[in-house]
């Protein structure tokens, strides 16, 4: 379990402890009113993380790469006509490459197309 998650159980663990024992000392008609507000907001919030999580991860701009001339590496390097992304935490939007040049590489890498990481 990572770090985050165990923070996100101790907070929830915490919360319902502080939530079960203010309710435990209020009058029964009190602690209704209190049990219902709580259960409004909770249930809000739960609905925009639910949402939240359907989105999916956020993208990245998108990327269009076309008519690239020719690329050539000698002695290990990299040639590149078309689009390398670096590993970022969010990928990109739509990536488009099209009629890229030819990348011509001795001893490393070539690419005309996409390539992330």
């Amino acid at each position: 379990m990572n770090r985050g998650r165990r923070a996100v159980l101790m907070w929830t663990g915490l919360a319902v402890a502080v939530l079960a024992g203010v309710l435990s000392f209020l009058s029964w008609d009190r602690a209704d009113q209190v049990a219902g507000v709580v259960s409004a907001v909770v249930g809000v919030a739960a609905l925009g993380v639910g949402v939240y999580g359907a989105l999916g991860p956020p993208r990245g701009p998108d990327v269009q790469v076309s008519g690239t001339g020719r690329a050539v590496s000698r002695g290990g390097g990299e040639a590149n006509t078309g689009f390398v992304s670096p590993a970022p935490t969010t990928a990109p939007g739509s990536v488009s490459v099209s009629d890229t040049g030819d990348a011509e590489a001795d001893g490393g890498g070539a690419n005309t197309g996409f390539r992330q990481g």
